[in-house]
């Protein structure tokens, strides 16, 4: 295994719960996207080989020194990229092995958390890792995705398959959420069409302020009271719409019908 590779099996494990945060570091918070910016800042703070060697040192591993040699951050997209054409990691030889034609189907949920919102978690995890999955979904890199997928949720699954799960996810949910993010999607393509680029951004990160001074104008929130932060929050961040929304506005078709 590479360095990239123990990256992203630690970032699994962690996003999973089935791993303790390494010497150093410590995960407070409980919602997903506020979970992955907690943990992006701090790695980004002691780098990905510290990272990588204290979690290999949590479970009494010391990596050989070849394993942290000539290692460069911007290698982490290519090597996913690098991926597709390569086998996978030691830890995913007992899996079988995806057919790029006919992938395994995957029945939601297959757990506690869904294989979709595992691979999401992990992708949230890193900025770099989130741009890639934006990335190979513009590019209809089926191969690819599914090796991401498979590297982060140990599961195969189509992107067909991953983009109808996301595009009706509020469709499953309770009222109130399918209320809202009907409500913010129609609020995000206002401001898309108006070239509001950074509030746009703003809001997706879930920044309070932003929000708070936001829905007093917006003609969408401002004569509805039930619009509040937490509002905002427990039905449109913690539900991975933003991410959704970033894949829309970056030109990802979602599919209207299940793939058969």
């Amino acid at each position: 295994m590479n360095l990239i590779e123990y990256y992203l099996k630690y970032l699994q494990e962690l996003a999973d719960g089935s791993r303790k945060p390494p010497e150093g570091m410590e995960l407070t918070e409980q919602e997903p996207m506020a979970r992955a910016t907690e943990l992006q800042t701090q790695i980004q703070a002691i780098g990905i080989p510290e990272f990588v060697r204290r979690c290999a040192q949590l479970d009494g591993q010391t990596l050989p020194p070849e394993v942290y040699e000539n290692y460069k951050p911007e290698e982490l997209m290519a090597a996913l990229s690098a991926l597709a054409s390569q086998d996978m990691p030691q830890e995913a030889d007992s899996e079988p092995q995806p057919n790029p034609a006919e992938p395994p189907k995957i029945d939601e949920p297959d757990g506690p958390r869904s294989a979709y919102e595992v691979l999401l978690d992990c992708c949230l995890l890193d900025e770099n890792l989130l741009y890639y999955l934006i990335d190979v979904l513009k590019r209809g890199a089926e191969e690819e995705f599914q090796k991401l997928a498979l590297v982060t949720a140990r599961k195969a699954f189509t992107q067909a398959d991953f983009l109808y799960w996301f595009a009706t996810k509020q469709d499953r949910a309770e009222q109130n959420e399918l209320i809202c993010v009907t409500l913010m999607d129609a609020v995000f393509d206002r401001l898309a069409a108006e070239g509001q680029k950074e509030l746009i951004a703003a809001l997706l990160c879930g920044d309070q302020t932003t929000f708070e001074l936001f829905r007093c104008d917006a003609p969408e929130l401002q004569h509805l009271p039930e619009a509040t932060f937490d509002w905002y929050e427990k039905n449109y961040l913690q539900g991975f719409y933003p991410v959704r929304y970033m894949l829309k506005y970056n030109g990802v078709a979602f599919p209207k019908e299940a793939h058969s």
